[in-house]
């Protein structure tokens, strides 16, 4: 996924946002007309109108649908609408309301949100505390914060504005992409619309005879106005089962389910071959939920291949049903490659992790990014052909003790996505960031995918990671789907962002956007992740593209799986094509992954910084970006765009593979900044022995160009042994006081620049108020091509000693005349660094 952070945004296409403001004469104008019409739940359907309905008799609505008959119309309670639209009318006041369970990451008690607008400069008015929400009694017993304001301190006359919500804080909270009342501004943020003819009393709701309703396609109509087609909305989204889905084994017998809320029939094939020769064919019924559909088959059918058929109505906009195409489950636990067969596997006959695995805390974390067949493509050590494709291989690489993973010395390996991906044969090379299925481990890493040997693989190289004292966090996409999209023919509306025109949006690049906030995708996302920490032991997850889950559903899955185990690693990438929710990642205990510091870094070994960027990266950004030390994941460079040395070289077309020797230099340069910063460091596999991929910005399927070459640890050794060294010393006993796990007083970090105002060169006196005990390092880097001092002022220039320069780096000791104890000072010579420690 590309990693720069994007200032773009996707127009969001909704056909009900842009409706005029009208005036209290016009409400009652006979020009009123449907806006929408949704289906909320099973047999019930909400319509909207275009203006307030004030008569006492209800409007002419008629529904058009066969075999289903309208009965129960009612207005909406304005309260309910209120939670999708964000206020309501009542009386001369305007009610502000928010559904607290929508939003699990705030704490509206502590933290308290107000409702922001024009009317009160967008929440900064002197008297912008007044619209703060409080706890309500409901009349529905449903939980809400509401405020209630008089309607001329909001409503301008002949005007309809714009609203939203904002902590005290000062986190903007983001609107419910369900509401009908979305406007998008000329920067691409969503807000409320607030438009008082159609302030709850334009709402209706009814219920229908003779079906579901959701499972046809069924029309509303006015008068003489064209029908309107009910389409999913609002309530809808919330619809869930709690019914185990999937295959599962129950009183020897096998249960198959699958949630399918507008579903016309539902079957299943299973075959104990994978060619389903002799296969057998089963329709699924319909539960008592109206939403789940099961099938219980006698005996127990562990190890037998199956696949799904779903069918549905056809409205041309929400749907995209087709009962000829054979599903993979997507809660199948097993899965012969990207479109199944799926492979029913009995719990009882799976090896149980008895005790998880518990990782470091996260400030004692130095990770290492990596790809399963980037490490064992060419791995030096014996292995067979189809080890080398796969997880079989990766557990013989950990348990080499000279092993590049060992002798490195990090130690947690975050790798790309091991979920099932769509690339279509076992030979094809793909980074893995178009999944198929949350549960399976790929069947591609599998020296046998037929017989699920994945499965059993990828647990043993998980065990043999952590037997060989190594975390495990798996790089995983929740934001959007491989080919095919399985879901798609499930229920395209539930789980998918559309348009107007119900096309799939596309905030991903990757041509859909997962609607991760749906309940039952929520279930699916935090079933299937807290799968893989109790059948694999995985240690933590990556977020891809983290901004398309939503903060919101980030909050939920984080507390999910610290139920599951507590030490948990939770690492966003915290943006998209849509926007940025780096700032927010606080609010669901997430850390994010440091664009910022990747930017710098680049900018200052080449001479192009300051000394406060300097400052504020190397404190872990808990000056503002970070609200802890360990928030931070700081890297150069992944497998995204270039590679670090690509992006720096000196060469030309960004070809790094013969590196010069000012790259050489900014690259030790970049060591020292990446292990003495606080927050946690993050290297991609080669980047310590100058792994170049010849200018090459997008990789993603190139695997011969992906492969690590060994034998340029030889080419360059020197480099290699340097990071190495660093490496070595973040994890020693001067490094904690850089592994921090609170934030540090104001003393902490002392920066004393050079003799020439407008260089960045600069050195960093670590622990400089003692409070972290009596053990300090000293850092000087000079990234120019002149030579500089630095005086050192009033800190004592004695009991120094130095253990490392840009090439050399000796934790004994090493030679060095730059720090002159009696004048203070450190002299630096063009495109180098000095690293001191003392006690």
């Amino acid at each position: 996924m590309p990693i720069n952070r994007l200032n773009q945004y996707i127009r969001h296409l909704n056909p009900f946002k842009h409706a005029r403001h009208t005036s209290n004469s016009e409400m009652s104008s006979p020009k009123n007309h449907i806006q929408a019409a949704y289906w909320i739940r099973p047999g019930q359907c909400c319509v909207l109108l275009a203006r307030n309905w004030k008569k006492n008799d209800t409007p002419p609505i008629q529904l058009n649908a066969k075999n289903l008959r309208m009965k129960n119309l009612r207005h909406m309670e304005a309260e309910e609408i209120g939670r999708f639209t964000g206020y309501y009318e009542d009386g001369d006041h305007i009610i502000f309301c928010l559904n607290p369970l929508r939003y699990p990451h705030v704490d509206f008690d502590h933290d308290p949100v107000r409702a922001a607008g024009p009317f009160n400069d967008w929440g900064r008015s002197e008297d912008a505390a007044g619209f703060n929400l409080s706890r309500a009694e409901t009349q529905s017993g449903k939980p809400l914060y509401k405020v209630a304001i008089p309607r001329e301190r909001v409503v301008s006359a002949g005007k309809q504005m714009t609203f939203k919500f904002v902590t005290q804080s000062w986190h903007w909270l983001t609107p419910l992409r369900c509401a009908a009342n979305l406007v998008e501004d000329k920067a691409g943020n969503l807000n409320y619309g607030l438009n008082v003819s159609r302030s709850g009393k334009h709402a209706f709701i009814f219920e229908v005879d003779g079906g579901r309703g959701m499972e046809q396609v069924a029309e509303v109509s006015w008068k003489n106005e064209s029908p309107k087609t009910i389409v999913p909305g609002l309530f809808f989204y919330d619809l869930t089962s709690d019914k185990p889905c999937g295959p599962s084994i129950t009183g020897g017998d096998t249960v198959l389910r699958l949630f399918a809320p507008r579903a016309t029939r539902v079957s299943v094939e299973v075959a104990d071959n994978v060619t389903f020769k002799n296969l057998q064919r089963h329709d699924l019924e319909l539960t008592d939920d109206q939403v789940t559909w099961e099938v219980r088959l006698n005996g127990n059918f562990h190890g037998w291949y199956y696949r799904l058929f779903v069918d549905g109505p056809d409205d041309g906009r929400t749907t995209h049903f087709d009962y000829g195409k054979a599903l993979l489950d997507p809660w199948a636990r097993a899965t012969t490659g990207p479109e199944g067969p799926g492979i029913i596997l009995d719990p009882a006959r799976e090896n149980a992790i008895r005790k998880l695995h518990q990782s470091p805390d996260w400030q004692e974390l130095s990770i290492l990014e990596c790809h399963v067949r980037d490490l064992v493509h060419h791995a030096p050590i014996k292995l067979s052909e189809k080890e080398r494709l796969g997880f079989a291989g990766v557990t013989k690489l950990v348990r080499q003790k000279d092993s590049y993973l060992h002798t490195l010395g990090v130690n947690a390996l975050e790798f790309q996505p091991i979920q099932q991906f769509d690339s279509t044969t076992q030979e094809e090379y793909h980074w893995g960031y178009m999944t198929n299925n949350f549960f399976a481990p790929c069947a591609w890493y599998g020296t046998d995918p037929e017989r699920g040997t994945q499965n059993t693989e990828f647990r043993e190289m998980v065990a043999a990671c952590h037997q060989e004292k190594f975390s495990v966090i798996i790089d995983v996409v929740y934001n959007h789907l491989g080919e095919p999209p399985n879901l798609l023919f499930i229920d395209k509306a539930y789980y998918f962002h559309l348009n107007a025109e119900g096309h799939l949006m596309n905030w991903s690049g990757c041509g859909n956007v997962l609607r991760a906030e749906s309940a039952m995708s929520l279930r699916l996302i935090i079933e299937s992740l807290t799968h893989l920490v109790r059948a694999y032991d995985v240690d933590g997850f990556r977020f891809d593209l983290a901004e398309l889950i939503s903060i919101e559903v980030l909050k939920q899955i984080g507390d999910a799986l610290r139920k599951v185990k507590p030490s948990v690693v939770l690492i966003a990438e915290p943006w998209s094509f849509r926007g940025s929710i780096q700032w927010d990642t606080r609010m669901a205990g997430f850390a994010f992954w440091n664009d910022g510091f990747r930017e710098f870094t680049r900018e200052f070994v080449k001479g192009h910084s300051n000394h406060n960027a300097l400052t504020y990266y190397v404190k872990g950004c808990i000056d503002q970006m970070a609200a802890w030390p360990a928030q931070s994941i700081n890297y150069v460079e992944s497998h995204d765009d270039r590679t670090w040395i690509d992006d720096i070289t000196e060469n030309e077309n960004f070809n790094g593979e013969q590196p010069t020797h000012n790259d050489i230099l900014r690259s030790h340069m970049m060591a020292a900044l990446l292990y003495t910063s606080v927050g946690v460091p993050m290297l991609s596999c080669g980047q310590d022995f100058m792994r170049s991929k010849g200018g090459i910005h997008n990789t993603y399927q190139m695997g011969e160009v992906n492969a690590l070459n060994y034998l340029h640890i030889g080419n360059f050794k020197e480099t290699h042994n340097y990071f190495k060294s660093w490496i070595a010393f973040r994890k020693s006993k001067w490094g904690k006081i850089l592994r921090l796990e609170k934030n540090p007083g104001d003393g902490y970090l002392r920066v004393f620049r050079c003799d020439h105002g407008e260089r960045s060169c600069t050195a960093l006196l670590f622990n400089a108020d003692r409070a972290l005990g009596p053990k300090q390092i000293l850092l000087a880097l000079n990234p120019h091509f002149e030579d500089h001092k630095i005086h050192l002022y009033d800190v004592d220039g004695s009991d120094w000693s130095p253990i490392a320069d840009i090439w050399n780096f000796d934790m004994k000791g090493i030679e060095d005349t730059r720090l002159n104890e009696s004048e203070r000072n450190i002299y630096l010579g063009h495109m180098t660094l000095g690293l001191w420690v003392r006690e």
